[in-house]
């Protein structure tokens, strides 16, 4: 971030009409701490000047009321011509934006592809319906070109499928594609359209220099850019300080959130010892185990972006509120429910049966006591031993 704003520091100091755009996602993955550092993405983006942003599909991860908080915060200017409020039938954004640079009126619209699944952590948000792009634009962009000299496209469904869509709507002037998995660093075409694409999470910014026809508000001529914000940049160092603030602020969250689960249960006198060790007497269990969604469990959370949430952690994987227990840096072996998350410590190993009663007792503190924020659509599945038993027989 310190980087891109040393790069637009430079740009701007060429004092030449700039068209600053995005083809969506800006936002961060699904969980508490990538929604706080969305926001302050939100904030800084706004800061870079950008005239229009397209709605990617993570844009919506935090629910559409946390989307038009940042909008109404930071004056963000998203838009899209396809997503609506199922409800209502209503646009989420505005259908398109006309933005005027060095003679030249923009008229900029988005789509997001339909194949790109909305899918948000808000409990209470809005059903969304995404429209045909090819039949939306079809009737979007003849609008655009009364209104404009130029139609640019933001186009949130990957190079493949919009060239499929530009065979449909061949007027379109400019494209800039999201989703994109390569950069494009040479001039491009789809029939009129000049193509426009940089590899997401911030790694590159891609510059077009062009020469537009007015009357046809075609592009004629272009010189393409793409530069890799590495070590060759410096850090800008106002831009810096407040990266490095905000990163004070994410290990004081994290800390925070880990104190509300304290390491206090067990004896410091005691040590888990693992699977492996496990397996080495009970050979069979564990092969029966393996095939449990319980030795998939702290994987499931990578799926969600969920895996240093330490209210997931307490139940995903062995020991986390145990002395010695797991910890993602020292302990990383413990991850999953492994047989001593059910049973204890493995040093407290005996052949009394104790382990088995303590087993029994273990599975309420998941399926029961917690309040398992990650799963809310099993809490109404209510907790049978018998039955939830058959799931992890051995």
């Amino acid at each position: 971030m310190a980087r891109r704003a040393t790069y637009f520091n430079k740009i701007w100091d060429e004092n030449l009409p700039l068209l600053v755009l995005d083809g969506g996602d800006l936002f961060g993955d699904r969980n508490r701490r990538a929604q706080i550092q969305s926001e302050f993405l939100a904030k800084q983006t706004a800061s870079f000047g950008y005239d229009a942003i397209g709605l990617g599909e993570r844009d919506l991860n935090y629910g559409f009321e946390f989307l038009q908080q940042m909008i109404a915060e930071y004056d963000l200017p998203f838009t899209n011509a396809n997503v609506r409020n199922a409800a209502t039938g209503e646009l989420l954004l505005p259908e398109y934006l006309v933005i005027e640079r060095g003679g030249v009126r923009f008229g900029i619209c988005s789509v997001l592809g339909p194949a790109h699944r909305i899918t948000t952590m808000a409990a209470r948000d809005v059903e969304y319906e995404v429209a045909d792009p090819v039949t939306v634009l079809q009737q979007l962009v003849p609008r655009l070109r009364e209104l404009s000299d130029c139609v640019v496209l933001l186009s949130h469904f990957g190079e493949q499928p919009t060239e499929t869509v530009l065979e449909q709507v061949p007027t379109v002037d400019i494209v800039v594609l999201g989703h994109a998995l390569r950069s494009f660093d040479r001039p491009r075409t789809v029939h009129r359209a000049f193509v426009l694409a940089a590899v997401p999470e911030g790694q590159r910014i891609g510059r077009a220099d062009l020469g537009i026809d007015l009357q046809t508000g075609q592009v004629m001529t272009a010189q393409i850019a793409l530069t890799a914000l590495n070590e060759a940049f410096e850090h800008d160092p106002v831009m810096l300080a407040e990266v490095d603030a905000f990163k004070q602020r994410v290990d004081d969250l994290r800390d925070a959130q880990r104190a509300a689960f304290p390491r206090d249960q067990g004896s410091p006198a005691e040590q888990f010892l693992g699977d492996n060790n496990c397996k080495a007497c009970h050979t069979e269990i564990h092969r029966q185990w393996r095939k449990t969604s319980h030795s998939r469990a702290h994987l499931s959370l990578r799926g969600r972006n969920m895996q240093s949430e330490p209210e997931c952690l307490v139940c995903h994987t062995t020991g986390y509120r145990h002395y010695n227990g797991f910890d993602e840096h020292e302990r990383a072996n413990l991850s999953n429910v492994q047989c001593e998350a059910c049973h204890g410590y493995g040093t407290q190993h005996d052949r009394t049966g104790e382990m088995l009663k303590v087993a029994r007792e273990s599975c309420t503190r998941c399926h029961v006591d917690s309040e398992r924020p990650c799963h809310d659509e099993h809490k109404d599945e209510a907790f049978d031993y018998a039955r939830f038993w058959e799931r992890i027989a051995h």
